[in-house]
């Protein structure tokens, strides 16, 4: 299973060393960074803190595209076709420090004298792209309960570290609650309670809080999913 959390971070390390051609801008928890309506002339590196990618819809639950957090680029879309379509905009999910790169900078310094930088933001740009279409075929061929399964694991891979061939119970902090889990499923909050819920019945898990993810039997969750394919 290659399901991957719409969670970026790291991929453009070699960015971190020329933070003194950015701008730097401090955004609090909340702020709307980045509207599409208006073009971004330039991209963000977020340097501490993290950022969501929100889907503006006009019925339904709100959908998270994805987060970017240290050492990811943000706003490139909009920087290099210069749209002004208002499909999504950016909102900083914790208070944050970001560092702003123009166009023209992209486009004559770093691309003559840092072209590796760039390679590092087609890297990015592969990932987001091979994350749209592993969430459009998991739309397409799982339900409700077999994608909250498939989060979980990724939650488990992302932020729970290293886990043996036999390890049955699984804890650690996952800095997600339920209701993000929902934003990032495009569903309502209830549907993934609901298959908590059922998790804690069959005797997965124990507990589902932002900050403690107690899995009470990983094989058994896994072997959920192996059912499914």
């Amino acid at each position: 299973m290659q399901y991957q959390l719409p969670v970026f971070e790291n991929l453009c390390p070699g960015w971190q060393k020329i933070l003194y051609l950015g701008i730097r801008r401090a955004f609090v928890k909340g702020t709307r960074i980045l509207d599409m309506d208006t073009p971004l002339n330039g991209v963000y590196l977020v340097k501490d803190g993290v950022v969501e990618v929100i889907l503006n819809t006009l019925h339904g639950p709100e959908k998270v595209l994805y987060y970017v957090g240290p050492g990811c680029i943000f706003g490139e879309v909009s920087c290099f076709t210069g749209d002004d379509g208002g499909e999504a905009h950016v909102s900083a999910r914790s208070d944050c420090v970001c560092y702003f790169f123009s166009r023209e900078q992209i486009e004559g310094l770093i691309s003559n004298q840092h072209p590796y930088l760039l390679i590092e933001l087609i890297r990015a740009e592969a990932h987001k792209i091979r994350m749209y279409g592993v969430l459009l075929q998991d739309s397409l061929n799982s339900d409700h309960f077999m994608r909250v399964c498939k989060m979980i694991i990724y939650l488990v891979r992302f932020k729970g570290g290293p886990i043996g061939p036999d390890q049955q119970q699984v804890s650690f902090r996952p800095e997600m609650t339920q209701n993000d889990m929902a934003r990032l499923m495009g569903v309502h909050r209830v549907t993934v309670t609901k298959a908590i819920s059922r998790l804690k019945r069959l005797g997965v898990l124990s507990h589902f809080s932002k900050n403690a993810l107690e899995i009470i039997d990983y094989p058994a969750l896994c072997r959920l999913l192996q059912a499914e394919n």
